[in-house]
Order: C-alpha cells, then sequence, then structure tokens
C-alpha cells in the first residue's frame, strides 16, 4: 500500500477538462448553486456560460409589500432566496401568475384621464423590464381590477427575450362581459380577441393558436391570433365523475403536447378533489380528449390557469407521476403534491408564509451581482 503524503492529496482543480466542468454542472439543479459553482475561478466560468444553465425547476414565489421582497423556494435545495426591489414599482400580488422568467405586474391605481398602468413584466433576478402598453379604461368596461379578485392578468406563452411571441391575456369585467386582451412586446397597444364567458377556465398559448376552456361548457376553443375568430372547437371528454367545473382547470404543455388537468370528485383516497389529466390527440382531421392513466416520467406544476411540466430525469431527486399545486389548508396557502398513481394528496413542506404562483429562474440577461443570496 502506499502511504498518503501531502503530495499525493494536492490538486489543481483548474486543470479539470471542460467538458468535466460542464457536467458537473448540468447536475446543479438550483441557479444559486450554479452561480457559486461559476465562481471557483476563472476556468470554471469560462467552461459554463449564463445563457445553459442545467435545467431548473420552477420556484415558488411569494411577495412583502411591506419591504418590497420578492421570496423564492427552490424544491431542489429547500432554500428561500431573497432579492429587494424598487418600492415605486407597485407590484401587486394578483398580477403574478405562471409567466416563465417574468412576473406580469400592473399597477394599481389609476395615473391619467382613462388610463391605467403602464403594465410590464419583471424578471427579478435579472432586473429586466419589458414596458407594456397602457390599458385604457375601455378596455376595463365596467370594473376596475381591483373590485374583483377573481379576475386578473395571466400571461402565457414562451420566452418572450428568445421569441418575441409572449402574449399577455387578461379576463375582466363582470359576468358575461369578460373579454381577453392581448399584445407582444413592442406593440404599442391591446388587441381584443373575443368577448365571451370564459371565468377561471383554463387558458394557454401553445403553437401560435390560444386555447381557451369554456367554463360554461367544457368545450375549448382554438383561437387564431392573426384573424381573431375560432379556428375549431374541441368538446370535451366524458367525464365519468364530477368535476370542480365543467372542464379544465389548467393547460399544461408537456413534452411537445398540450395536457388538460381536471379537479375530479371522488378519486383521490384523501381529499374530496383529485386530478385527472387528458392529452389533446389528433385523430384524422379532429381534435380531441384522451384521458391519461399515467403521467409516467412527468412531473407538473399548476398554478393559475395554467403551469408547467418537466421530466424527473431531468429534476434530481423529484420522483414523476405527480402533480404539485397551492391549496387553502386551515385558510393558509399551501404546497400539495398529488400522487397520480396512488390518487393520494398530501402537504409539502414550505417556510412560505404564502404561496403566490411559480416562476422559472434564469439568468439570460444576469448581471451575477443581481443574483438571489
Amino acid at each position: 500500500m502506499v502511504p498518503m503524503n501531502h503530495k499525493t492529496l494536492d490538486r489543481n482543480w483548474e486543470d479539470l477538462p471542460p467538458e468535466l466542468i460542464q457536467s458537473i454542472a448540468k447536475q446543479l439543479g438550483d441557479l444559486v448553486e450554479f452561480l457559486h459553482f461559476r465562481l471557483v475561478c476563472k476556468k470554471w466560468r469560462s467552461a459554463t456560460t449564463l445563457s445553459s444553465p442545467p435545467p431548473q425547476l420552477p420556484w415558488l414565489l411569494n411577495f412583502d409589500y411591506n419591504n418590497s421582497t420578492f421570496y423564492f423556494y427552490s424544491l431542489s435545495t429547500c432554500k428561500v432566496h431573497t432579492i429587494h426591489v424598487e418600492r415605486n414599482m407597485g407590484f401587486y400580488h394578483k398580477w403574478m401568475t405562471p409567466s416563465y422568467h417574468y412576473v406580469f405586474n400592473c399597477r394599481d391605481s389609476f395615473t391619467g384621464v382613462g388610463a391605467v398602468g403602464p403594465p410590464f413584466l419583471f424578471n427579478p433576478l435579472t432586473k429586466k423590464r419589458i414596458q407594456l402598453p397602457f390599458l385604457n379604461v375601455s378596455h376595463l368596461m365596467q370594473v376596475p381590477f381591483l373590485n374583483d379578485s377573481h379576475h386578473f392578468p395571466f400571461l402565457i406563452g414562451p420566452n418572450p427575450i428568445r421569441t418575441q411571441e409572449c402574449i399577455a391575456l387578461m379576463t375582466n369585467t363582470k359576468s358575461n362581459k369578460k373579454q381577453i386582451l392581448f399584445c407582444r412586446p413592442g406593440d404599442t397597444e391591446w388587441s381584443i380577441i373575443e368577448k365571451g364567458p370564459y371565468d377561471d377556465g383554463a387558458c394557454i398559448f401553445y403553437k401560435g393558436m390560444v386555447y381557451v376552456n369554456m367554463d360554461d361548457t367544457g368545450v375549448t376553443k382554438v383561437i387564431s391570433l392573426v384573424t381573431n375568430s375560432i379556428v375549431t372547437l374541441i368538446p370535451p371528454p366524458v367525464f365519468s365523475t364530477e368535476g370542480s367545473r365543467e372542464g379544465f382547470s389548467y393547460f399544461v404543455e408537456s413534452l411537445g403536447v398540450l395536457l388538460g388537468v381536471r379537479w375530479s370528485k371522488g378519486i383521490c383516497k384523501t381529499h374530496v378533489y383529485g386530478l385527472e389529466v387528458y392529452q389533446l390527440l389528433k385523430e384524422n382531421t379532429h381534435l380531441k380528449w384522451a384521458k391519461m392513466d399515467t403521467l409516467g416520467d412527468r412531473i407538473i406544476f399548476v398554478s393559475s390557469h395554467n403551469g408547467y411540466s418537466f421530466s424527473a430525469r431531468e429534476c434530481g431527486g423529484l420522483e414523476g407521476n405527480c402533480i404539485y399545486y397551492k391549496a387553502l389548508d386551515d385558510d393558509r396557502e399551501c404546497l400539495m403534491r398529488y400522487d397520480f398513481e396512488k390518487c393520494v394528496a398530501e402537504q409539502v413542506p414550505c417556510p412560505l408564509a404564502k404561496v403566490v404562483t411559480w416562476f422559472m429562474p434564469t439568468l439570460e440577461e444576469s448581471i451575477e451581482s443581481n443574483a438571489p443570496v
């Protein structure tokens, strides 16, 4: 046996080949760990780039108005990251919805005759702000935003920085006078797609079309943004159980297909409602919903009409075939996990006082000094 000595133990970590450095970096499931990794030395920094971090899970988001602070909880590391922002930005939690790398924000006060806003997209990590057009009173019709907590803007679509296809939709006004508005970054005004009884049903921007689930019938409207007209109507599947609504509560894009997620009564062994998932299939020239018996490797995160989906192979430490969601428990919002195979819902430990929504972290446009600590 060769005895150990100091020379045997000494290693120059800068001598690691770039391929091995990149392989190690890909195993880091949290952006903060990734940043710390890049700060080890110049070689490690040059071997990794901010534009290609390892696969990330969404963070849970909460916002404290008293000190203008975002709190993010990472499921990967079970740590809370804190980011302070300027008080005059006027963040309001009802505008915070699943929005990829951005938070949709609209000031909750009128700033001029016939206008409220201006709304904008904001990435808390990079401090990047994307201005959106003013919202005129004519868009709001009868009801200011703050008078109806059930109808608020929600952002759908891919990363607006990469694709310029970010679509900000909002439902507003009372009962049967709701409408959908949309815009892309760079637009000078909002466009109206269509009025209708959209209520709180699922809605998503998917493959260039807007999919809206009608709460009164369960029918899914597919709407073209080019013509602002309905392309097709997808009938609801034949549900075997009573649901919390006629159709779907969430739409999620997953592995290149569209999924509809529904609250169904009597299928969960621990709670009144469980979750069913349906996949959109094309049969000849028609679209239809087909029930899924398993999610396989998928992990789904839902909140406010839509959500995210990832492969468990890319999410270290988390099991597939499950859905994460927020729920009310004793008047307190908490994080829940639904086991799709066992039909069991259980609470997931989370230190945040309030669970607002999910947020997909990115460092693409980041100055690293702005990263959370």
